[in-house]
């Protein structure tokens, strides 16, 4: 089993091109906009990037406590994010850490909540990775990256079903990747995964030699 790493920002994904109709309340690849072929197609995706805890606390980066240190407040990026999909159906987002979605949607109402089990459902909120965070990769126990997916991915398929299974890794600000952290990803069943952070040498030649997508055989125990 291998993965596919993409290291680069500029993502030919499924979001925001409103060329293909898809079918009602479909979510997942089925709800992806193709584009028109005989044009380069570009897609802007939005997405959250929020740290659990890192200049501030949890509670200061999800209420938006102590601006001195760093102007943060997860709660109402998705109260704009919800408003936001819901006036334009054109819009996608994917929504990453999980342990500030779980903190959000337990302070919802149900009628938010039924709102965006259905963006959920029509493919308009995708969530990727599903972790509780975005862990470090070059110092953390395997067994804690485990242990954090699990947490996320078993609240996602409690509250939303199979339209909220993770298909992507999302790796985009780790200092540094390895080799096991891809490993587990291609078991958890991604189909691929994104990071951020290369050594501009060896991404300037990637570049250059139009290799920013590669296949990372990541255990050669793994198989097909």
């Amino acid at each position: 089993m291998y993965i596919l790493i993409v290291v680069t920002f500029i993502i030919a994904a499924c979001y925001g091109a409103p060329y293909k109709v898809k079918p009602f309340n479909s979510c997942g690849y089925e709800a992806c906009n193709l584009g028109q072929p005989d044009k380069l197609n570009v897609h802007l995706v939005a997405h959250t990037h929020d740290d659990v805890g890192w200049l501030k606390t949890v509670d200061q980066y999800y209420y938006g406590a102590r601006s001195d240190i760093q102007r943060a407040s997860v709660q109402y990026i998705l109260d704009s994010v919800i408003e936001s999909l819901v006036q334009n159906p054109e819009r996608r987002f994917i929504y990453v850490e999980i342990a500030f979605f779980w903190r959000w949607w337990n302070q919802q109402s149900q009628e938010i909540q039924d709102t965006v089990k259905q963006l959920v459902n029509d493919g308009r909120l995708e969530f990727i990775s599903g972790g509780w965070c975005m862990n470090d990769e070059g110092a953390t126990h395997y067994n804690s990256i485990i242990d954090q997916h699990t947490l996320g991915f078993q609240f996602l398929n409690d509250t939303f079903g199979e339209c909220a299974r993770p298909k992507i890794g999302w790796q985009i600000d780790p200092f540094g990747h390895s080799r096991e952290v891809a490993s587990l990803f291609a078991q958890m069943g991604f189909d691929g995964t994104f990071f951020g952070r290369v050594d501009y040498q060896d991404k300037d030649q990637r570049n250059k030699t139009k290799t920013m997508e590669m296949i990372w055989k990541a255990s050669a125990n793994l198989g097909q």
